[in-house]
């Protein structure tokens, strides 16, 4: 009598809009695993350096239609056999995703239902306030009358934000009764359309991170915004900085890490990388505003590969897939990443400075991507180019930073437009919900074949 022999393969479903630069060294990184055949489902094919990633690929017209995902990983299910997963890293197509989990009903993956504890904002607060942990003050908007009950109670500023989505170009700080009127205009809040006001928190803007297996993060690290994200929006001539210092263990962080943790425990996401974000307050404690449930963006992933000598692809693969965390990891040095940028429109003319940094400071430099000439400027505070710098300590780094943002000069073909007034705000934040509307606040170097060092 023979016994079949039990297959030992997982098929693995990735999913992307376009398999190149982070999204293609994340599939790369999940056909690397052990007994993995990897599949994938996009709108546009990989270049001829990704195609041998994949064993076979669908293309589809919108991979954030989960009708479309579904019909795409049942196609390759008839072709191959029994599919293990689908996974992504990409934040808008989690939920689609999920979708496409539980109708293909496999046994690993994301549910719907975690995936909007954490994206859904609203969800969010109140899953973190269940839990005791501290958000800041907000209220659900359905109408015009809703925003403008929670202005009179808690005045102005405020902030107002999309329900789901990242990246900050759909949210705005709101510093009086003309800009939110302008802001009504613009999202035009219903039942079917909320929008999430919240009281404006002043204070230091920074992030947890985690690797989490079973619901338990079994890493953390913390990451400073210098400045806030908004400031950063509002603030185009501010070079934009993230920063990792090597010692997290002291006492500023010890609340914010404990109830971070505790926020990703309640939040119940299985085995996955999260990032949260909240601010250490001016006149004390903390607050949370967001999550997400995918590698940081913002250079942060890398960053943490020089903060620990690891392979930031390879962890979430080994947790999103593996259910698996492979630390515990020594925090060696401290990173930060400047992003380049300036005031002006139009396309990059011009990099001063290029040569100045990398004679101080070029011993430090571990990955750059200088702003190239001819490019359109980017849409997000992220800017046309980074510089990431490591040193065993933390005050190196920070004075290397700001050695490079008194330094780099990007010029643009087009003048700075002048600070828009309250009647011309509308048009401003016209172009940033456009931009996100159409998910084209994607970083320059998004899809880049690698990351270089050498000249623009």
């Amino acid at each position: 009598m023979s016994l079949s022999r039990p297959e030992t393969t997982r098929r693995i479903v990735y999913v992307c809009r376009h398999p190149a630069g982070e999204a293609l060294r994340g599939a790369r990184a999940v056909s690397e695993l052990d007994g993995v055949t990897l599949f994938g489902i996009c709108e546009r094919a990989p270049r001829t350096d990704g195609a041998e990633v994949f064993a076979d690929l669908v293309r589809v017209e919108d991979v954030h239609d989960a009708r479309q995902l579904i019909a795409a990983a049942r196609g390759l299910r008839e072709k191959h056999g029994p599919l293990a997963q689908i996974v992504t890293a990409q934040e808008t197509l989690l939920e689609p995703v999920a979708r496409a989990t539980e109708s293909l009903e496999l046994g690993r993956g994301m549910s719907v239902a975690a995936v909007r504890r954490a994206l859904d904002k609203s969800c969010l607060k109140r899953t973190l306030e269940r839990a005791g942990v501290r958000t800041a003050r907000d209220c659900l908007i359905n109408s015009d009358t809703d925003a403008r009950r929670f202005a009179a109670e808690v005045g102005f500023p405020l902030v107002l934000k999309p329900l789901t989505g990242s990246g900050g170009l759909a949210t705005w700080r709101v510093g009086s009764a003309e800009q939110l009127e302008a802001a009504l205009r613009l999202m035009r809040p219903s039942p079917e359309r909320g929008v999430l006001a919240e009281d404006y928190l002043r204070g230091e803007e920074l992030c947890i991170d985690t690797i989490t297996i079973a619901n338990e993060p079994r890493f953390f690290s913390i990451c400073l915004y210098r400045p806030s994200i908004l400031e950063a929006l509002e603030h185009p001539r501010v070079q934009w900085t993230c920063l990792m210092p090597r010692d997290i263990g002291g006492e500023r962080y010890r609340e914010f890490i404990t109830q971070g943790l505790a926020a990703v425990r309640a939040l119940a996401v299985g085995d996955v990388m999260t990032h949260m974000e909240g601010f250490l307050l001016e006149d004390g404690g903390h607050s949370f505003t967001d999550a997400t449930l995918r590698p940081a963006g913002a250079r942060i992933a890398p960053m943490l590969a020089f903060v620990y000598d690891i392979d930031p692809h390879h962890a979430w693969a080994r947790a999103a897939v593996d259910g698996c965390f492979d630390g515990p990891w020594e925090r060696r040095y401290a990173v930060g990443t400047i992003f380049l940028r300036g005031a002006g429109r139009g396309l990059v003319e011009r990099v001063d400075g290029i040569e100045v940094v990398k004679h101080h400071v070029g011993e430090l430099v571990v990955d750059a991507r200088w702003p190239q000439v001819g490019a359109a400027k980017s849409a997000t505070y992220t800017g046309d180019g980074y510089v990431t710098v490591r040193h065993p300590e933390t005050h190196v780094v920070e004075e290397a930073l700001q050695l490079i943002a008194e330094t780099v000069c990007v010029t643009y073909s087009e003048p700075e437009a002048p600070a828009p007034a309250n009647e011309a705000m509308g048009e401003q934040w016209s172009e940033r919900i456009q931009y996100f509307d159409k998910q084209l606040n994607k970083p320059a170097w998004e899809d880049d074949p690698l990351p270089t060092l050498g000249d623009p």
